[in-house]
């Protein structure tokens, strides 16, 4: 039975049950004994569908992440579908992976279960091909779309997005001010943050006098293990007495490959990591790290969020226009732990 076969059945509108449905006081007491005895009867719980068509709202958020069990991503969610519940809202998660159309594909699907808005988890919903963006720039001519650390300039779109760049300059400049002489930058993705990462470690060289044909900077594969091979392959070319990872996990495997050749930390070789995740503190020795402010990023998010779905209403009842800034940069903390000397 459904929200149609209830209406049929009661003899009233489907408006009417819709309004029984969601509570509401603008129907009579006989219209509501109707539709409660018919529910009632045939043991009905009505679905997100149903309950949203009284209030033109179905109070559930699309989230999309490209990969649910990065450390990061997890922890996003579980900010952001927090946030969600405290303000009454439900939500339906999306985990795309990396492909364009699986995005597109997770994008439309979200669409047609009628959400009220969308959340992009992570960086790597912005495309290099500006009009490989054009889906979500689309979409967002009809329900707002919020970017969790990434960023792409349209109308309905706002970001909220840690100051990567500003982190990885301090980072950079806190080392060699503790006396670091060679450092290598090692970094896993060339998402819009990872570009921004990079952006600030040849900023904090700059501050430093460093040129950047002196930067040393290599990539690697997601994973501990590779990361470690990675810095043992580049340490034999050229030792360094310094890393900054672009995540813990990476931090992670500077952390292995130091301890396999017998270097001590943070004696011999400093390192620093981002995110400030748990890896950081349940490494040994426990990582100095940035702290990408990341459940502020996503409360930020949420309350900006609410805000443009629950406008003020003047005294007619009509929703009145909300300013919201498109983008919004939240300053990270760099977090000193056992692995350097400042």
């Amino acid at each position: 039975m459904n929200i149609y076969d209830i209406s049929k059945a009661a003899g009233v509108s489907i408006a009417s049950v819709s309004r029984v449905i969601n509570g509401a006081d603008n129907v009579s007491e006989k219209t509501r004994k109707k539709v409660m005895d018919i529910i009632d009867e045939y043991g009905y719980t009505p679905n997100a569908y149903a309950r949203g068509l009284g209030r033109g709202s179905m109070k559930t958020i699309g989230i999309m992440c490209s990969d649910s069990s990065d450390i990061y991503l997890a922890n996003a969610i579980y900010y952001l579908e927090t946030d969600l519940r405290k303000n009454g809202y439900n939500s339906i998660l999306c985990c795309t992976g990396y492909d364009l159309e699986t995005k597109k594909a997770s994008f439309e699907l979200l669409k047609s279960r009628q959400v009220d808005a969308f959340i992009l988890a992570g960086s790597k919903y912005v495309e290099k091909n500006p009009e490989d963006n054009q889906y979500i720039i689309d979409g967002a001519k009809e329900h707002p779309v919020m970017m969790v650390n990434g960023c792409i300039e349209a109308m309905g779109i706002y970001s909220v997005r840690s100051d990567d760049m500003g982190g990885m300059k301090e980072a950079f400049t806190q080392l060699h001010e503790s006396g670091a002489k060679k450092i290598i930058y090692v970094y896993s993705s060339d998402s819009f943050s990872g570009e921004q990462k990079i952006e600030g470690i040849k900023a904090g060289a700059k501050k430093c006098g460093i040129s950047e044909e002196n930067i040393r900077i290599v990539k690697g594969k997601k994973s501990y293990g590779d990361i470690a091979e990675l810095l043992a392959a580049e340490y034999e070319k050229e030792a360094f007495d310094s890393i900054i990872a672009s995540s813990d996990t990476s931090g992670i495997g500077a952390v292995k490959f130091a301890v396999s050749h017998g270097l001590r930390i943070p004696e011999d070789i400093q390192i620093v990591s981002y995110n400030n995740s748990k890896l950081a503190e349940a490494s040994t020795p426990e990582l100095t790290s940035v702290d990408a402010k990341l459940e502020e990023v996503c409360q930020k998010t949420c309350d900006s969020l609410m805000k443009l779905l629950n406008p003020p209403l003047d005294e007619n009842g009509n929703a009145l226009p909300v300013s919201l800034p498109a983008r919004t940069v939240v300053k990270t903390k760099l977090v000193k732990r056992a692995t350097t000397r400042f």
